[in-house]
């Protein structure tokens, strides 16, 4: 075989030794082997300050996607709160078991208790004595079958101590599975609507009582003029008895005088 060279292929970076012998044609092998050694240097990629600038790379990758969500995130948020803040109505949020973790800047301002104050229970101390017991009640119920939250209560107003009524509406929001994970809420000022309510009650029960005074005005006239219709014929029956009377007792009686009187009022 005139051939003298040996070609290897896909050989990867590393250290090799080739030992080597060779026979002549009559396939006598010759002396000892020889023996070679050599080093396959890896490319570039193949290096391991390559792999690990990889790794920090990727690494770094991830860490500006995290951020740059984050930011996101942010972003989004703050304007959710500047819409939220921006409702004309008291708004909050609480966890799936009812314990307040938000409230916007028009509860602060009008109850006077801030956001770490209004956590968890806090917000109760908000609400008027007479409407704590049913109205927690309510939203505890609320809370423990997951269905919509509407009730009617009295807050307090920090500035003057007013207690003013309000309209409160809770939704929970699920997850994919029906889970719920947080409450969103609304309380709408309806004072002016309860006073309307108030003033049309006043209104129909003065309308009830002017019906009943009428009817009692209406009984008492015609009592009157049923008295009235009575009383003459009674007066002229006994005016009539009298002059029968006067004329009977004359001496002699006078029947024919008393007779006429007697039927006068016929």
């Amino acid at each position: 075989m005139a051939a003298r060279e040996a070609v290897y292929t896909n050989l990867g970076p590393g250290s090799y030794r080739f030992r080597l012998v060779a026979s002549n044609s009559e396939g006598l092998w010759n002396g000892p082997e020889i023996a070679f050694s050599l080093n396959v240097a890896p490319a570039y990629y193949e290096t391991y300050w390559f792999l690990l600038s990889c790794v920090a790379v990727f690494i770094a990758l991830l860490w500006a996607l995290h951020r740059w969500r984050v930011h996101q995130l942010k972003i989004q948020e703050k304007r959710l709160r500047d819409v939220v803040e921006t409702i004309p109505a008291m708004t909050f949020t609480a966890l799936s078991d009812g314990r307040n973790t938000f409230v916007n800047k028009r509860w602060t301002e009008y109850t006077g208790l801030s956001v770490e104050q209004s956590s968890g229970g806090g917000w109760q101390r908000a609400i008027h004595p007479d409407d704590f017991v049913r109205h927690s009640e309510k939203w505890r119920i609320s809370v423990a079958s997951g269905e919509l939250f509407e009730d009617e209560a009295r807050f307090r107003r920090a500035a003057d101590g007013e207690y003013r009524w309000f309209l409160v509406r809770g939704v929970p929001f699920l997850d994919q599975h029906g889970k719920i994970i947080r409450w969103y809420g609304t309380l709408t000022d309806v004072e002016d609507r309860k006073r309307a309510e108030q003033e049309r009650e006043k209104l129909r029960q003065l309308e009830d009582d002017l019906a009943h005074i009428n009817r009692v005005t209406m009984l008492g006239e015609m009592a009157a003029s049923l008295a009235h219709e009575i009383k003459q014929p009674i007066a002229a029956a006994i005016t009539s008895a009298n002059s029968c009377i006067e004329w009977l007792a004359h001496e002699p009686p006078n029947l024919d005088r008393a007779r006429a009187a007697a039927n006068q009022n016929r």
